[in-house]
């Protein structure tokens, strides 16, 4: 499937998340058949209308070109519609605003996909592996991952699968991240974190936490580091990798394994 294509299927999925598609296009300034031409792939809008269509959802041109699976998969969760609410509610915007006039604006070096490390606390003593993706939207960094448990009895079988979508801020040079668990949505969970660059290679050391709405699943603190694989969305290539480890791995980073030191999902009090 080439651009045109990954675009015109993106683009039904976004209408889907709009009022009515004659008030859109009034806003983004499209004639409503020019529009229906690109919905329905028989035309493939100028630069100029590309932009504007992807301004007016608040994604890049890449993004609004990428594969619609991948693509569906950011959308997924319904976070679009929640944090399309939330980023418009009045106290949400002063404190957004407040935080884009302040902080670091360039947020061109933090997007992409990333390879998240954490001790389990679901498998004592193993490592998750999850795959972690920001991108920006409004100018405002969003973020979802993915976590896969495979059986431990070497079947392949993943025993729990849990996806996560949030807010990401740059504050002070660090990263503070804020997500909710939209599979079996009983979870939040809060990080604050720090990029770090060593030979070329991006790194995101810092710590998370878990609360969980189930006595199943416990309150957790833990270190956490991520390593940047590349730009884009997550694909399918990518959640292939998305899993449990042993902490002697030779697939850890040898950065990641130093930072999270071994034995324990949590971190101890002083």
């Amino acid at each position: 499937m080439d651009n045109e294509d990954n675009f015109q299927e993106n683009l039904k999925m976004l209408c889907e998340q709009v009022g009515t598609v004659s008030e859109m296009c009034r806003r983004i300034g499209i004639n409503r058949q020019q529009f229906n031409k690109y919905l329905a792939g028989t035309h493939v809008p100028s630069k100029a209308n590309l932009r504007a269509i992807a301004s007016f959802f608040g994604l890049s041109v890449d993004i609004l070109n990428s594969n619609p699976n991948d693509f569906r998969s950011m959308m997924e969760g319904g976070h679009f519609h929640i944090f399309r609410n939330l980023i418009q509610a009045p106290k949400m915007l002063m404190f957004i605003n407040e935080l884009v006039h302040r902080g670091e604006t360039n947020h061109s070096e933090l997007v992409g996909v990333y390879e998240r490390y954490q001790y389990s606390s679901i498998y004592n003593g193993k490592i998750v592996r999850s795959i972690y993706c920001i991108y920006e939207r409004n100018n405002i960094l969003m973020h979802y991952y993915v976590e896969r448990f495979p059986n431990q009895d070497g079947s392949g079988k993943i025993d729990y699968h849990f996806k996560y979508h949030g807010l990401t801020f740059l504050i002070a040079g660090r990263i503070f991240s804020i997500d909710f668990e939209t599979i079996q949505k009983n979870e939040l969970t809060f990080s604050n974190l720090a990029a770090v660059s060593r030979n070329a290679k991006k790194y995101v050391f810092g710590v998370t936490s878990g609360i969980a709405a189930t006595m199943v699943r416990q309150p957790v603190a833990a270190k956490v580091a991520m390593h940047f694989v590349s730009k884009g969305l997550i694909t399918k290539a990518h959640i292939k990798r998305a899993t449990v480890l042993s902490p002697d791995d030779p697939s850890v980073p040898k950065e990641v394994a130093d930072y999270l030191g071994s034995g324990t999902a949590t971190i101890n009090p002083f």
